[in-house]
């Protein structure tokens, strides 16, 4: 601390060095001029005394103190929880035109949570967790897709502050694949994609963009919505090296969230 003290300029306040007779201005300047050591000056008889420190001496109590204030500010606003139930119709983009012609949506469904934060603003923050199900179907030769992903879906909600009001969400997910199955194949029925008969090789993690509308209803604390979201997957699912091109999942869900506020008020 003395050669923090010195290095900030405290050692040059006159109340340091006490010594009858004698200005204490000029020790001061003098031991700042020439480093002469407090001992030094003690011995003539000058009594020295600490400097006032201005740095904390318990940082770990002022981190406790700033994170109480920040809990407490995070609890003033809306924390939620809730749960979301849909439909998903899913679909497929090739990059081969012909192909596409030869495949129609499949309809899946959505279960997840709801995490929802939302300070005092339009604006809110939503990290979701889904259990969904979607691909397509294939009009020829049968072989459509049944795709199963777990899928961590991060959105921002824009809200007014009214009772009823219209939302706009835009986000970001990102889903590993749990389950994959041929479906439709003549004499095969439905197989797992790994199954030698069929065996398509994939790309099992995905990552998508979302965009969507919706409408939300406050219910006293809690907040009920319905929402529409269209998603077009960013990763090229096809890993094949025929047909080659790029094959990318779209969806579309229509679901329900409802949510329960933890802290604060539903605004």
């Amino acid at each position: 601390m003395p050669e923090l003290a010195a290095t900030l300029g405290l050692d040059r306040f006159p109340s340091e060095i006490e010594k009858p007779g004698v200005p204490c201005r000029w020790f001061a300047a003098f031991r700042s001029r020439h480093g002469r050591p407090a001992e030094a000056l003690r011995a003539q008889g000058c009594r020295t005394r600490r400097p006032t420190a201005l740095l904390p001496r318990r940082p770990a109590a002022i981190c406790a103190a700033l994170l109480t204030v920040a809990a407490g500010r995070l609890g003033a606003q809306d924390v939620s929880i809730g749960g979301r139930l849909g439909l998903v119709g899913g679909f497929v983009w090739f990059q081969d035109e012909e192909a596409n012609d030869m495949n129609r949506p499949r309809a899946g469904f959505q279960i997840g949570g709801v995490v929802a934060y939302r300070p005092r603003s339009i604006l809110s923050m939503q990290a979701e967790l889904w259990y969904v199900q979607k691909g397509w179907t294939e009009t020829q030769g049968g072989g459509g897709r049944r795709l199963t992903y777990v899928e961590l879906p991060l959105l921002l909600a824009v809200t007014p502050r009214w009772k009823t009001a219209p939302q706009l969400l835009v986000g970001a997910s990102a889903s590993l694949e749990l389950g994959c199955a041929v479906t439709g194949v003549r004499g095969v029925g439905s197989v797992s994609c790994d199954d030698p008969q069929v065996e398509w090789h994939r790309t099992k993690a995905q990552f998508a963009a979302w965009l969507g509308l919706g409408v939300r209803r406050r219910m006293g604390s809690n907040q009920l919505a319905v929402q529409l979201l269209a998603g077009l997957n960013l990763t090229n699912l096809n890993r094949e090296l025929q047909p080659p091109g790029a094959v990318r999942l779209l969806s579309a869900t229509v679901s329900v969230a409802y949510v329960i506020a933890l802290g604060g008020t539903a605004r």
